[in-house]
């Protein structure tokens, strides 16, 4: 895993967005980024669909998508994968957050972590605890929060792999849509 190039990347993008919102210049804005992160897991999840034990449709979204008509004809909507889409979406927020903790994090190794090798629900869920107790350890100690912060992101790996992605192709992921971020903060999005 490439990561110092990730955050390097990352570091540029939270750099324009400051530029293009001064407002977040010199405070503290883990509280918005952790609850960033949370939405974005929610809508991996989502697209995931694991969890949705009431549906009959529970198949991850992972490949083209297509639109029907009220006759039931299928018109080509999309060549994308909605999954890696919203968990490259949870990296963006996680690298920012790591640069919030410390600007030397870009230095860490990631050693992918799976709570539950049989529950990727469990694996969503312990993701979302960490991210509180990264936010709960930054009130108290910095150097609490970073580590809360190491094992976040190592959570976070460790569900990539359960999701079936190979790291490079969350990297190429990464970085099309750090440029499609970029160009939003251009157009004022």
């Amino acid at each position: 895993m490439n990561l110092g190039k990730l955050f390097e990347l990352q570091r540029e993008l939270d750099d324009h967005i400051l530029e293009e919102h001064p407002e977040l210049k010199g405070q503290n804005n883990l509280d918005w980024k952790i609850l960033a992160l949370q939405v974005e897991l929610g809508e991996c999840a989502n697209e995931w669909r694991g969890f949705k034990k009431w549906s009959n449709d529970q198949e991850p979204r992972t490949g083209t998508i297509y639109k029907y008509d009220d006759e039931g004809r299928g018109t080509l909507e999309a060549h994308t994968n909605p999954l890696l889409e919203e968990y490259v979406d949870s990296l963006h927020f996680i690298l920012s957050i790591g640069l919030e903790l410390d600007s030397e994090i870009r230095t860490c190794v990631v050693e992918p972590f799976i709570y539950d090798e049989n529950s990727i629900t469990n694996q969503f869920i312990e993701i979302n605890y960490q991210s509180h107790l990264v936010i709960s350890a930054y009130e108290y100690k910095k150097s609490d929060a970073v580590d809360s912060w190491f094992t976040l992101f190592n959570l976070f790996a460790g569900l990539g792999e359960m999701l079936g992605f190979k790291w490079e192709e969350v990297e190429q992921a990464y970085i099309q849509k750090n440029e499609v971020n970029h160009a939003r903060q251009e157009s004022g999005y």
